[in-house]
């Protein structure tokens, strides 16, 4: 893998600063803290295209799929970018289900290959899926 250079740093500094835009801030806000769904029919039922949370996560996908498009491509060096941040692996398997709906109705198989490709490419990706079936797993308490 090639080494990072100042141009890499100074692209990812740019990238970081990108995600402080007051409407992505709110985009991702959402995203951690308010999106819900079993699944995707669920998720078009919560979510319906016109909806302010469609909007969120079109906004927080389209971000993060631009961003890893750049690692994917070469453009910003993967290794630093990985290194760096973790919130595209968690966008990635969240939105999983929604994403390969999408691919289908929509009939465009590589829509969000980037985001998915970096984000399974993240060393931590793996121990993220592990954590993410545990607690899917285990019994919801009752209020």
């Amino acid at each position: 893998m090639p080494q990072a250079t100042q141009e890499d740093a100074r692209l990812l500094l740019q990238v970081y600063d990108m995600r402080r835009e007051a409407r992505l801030r709110q985009a991702r806000d959402f995203f951690g803290r308010q999106l819900k769904f079993k699944d995707y029919a669920d998720f078009n039922k919560r979510y319906p295209q016109s909806s302010k949370g469609a909007a969120h996560v079109a906004m927080l996908l389209g971000y993060w799929d631009t961003v890893c498009t750049l690692v994917d491509k070469g453009l910003l060096n993967a290794e630093l970018f990985q290194s760096t941040t973790f919130e595209h692996v968690s966008v990635w398997f969240k939105l999983k289900p929604v994403i390969e709906g999408w691919r289908k109705d929509y009939q465009y198989p590589s829509f969000a290959a980037s985001v998915e490709a970096v984000a399974k490419a993240h060393p931590g990706a793996a121990s993220y899926m592990q954590w993410e079936a545990e607690a899917a797993a285990k019994p919801k308490k009752k209020k």
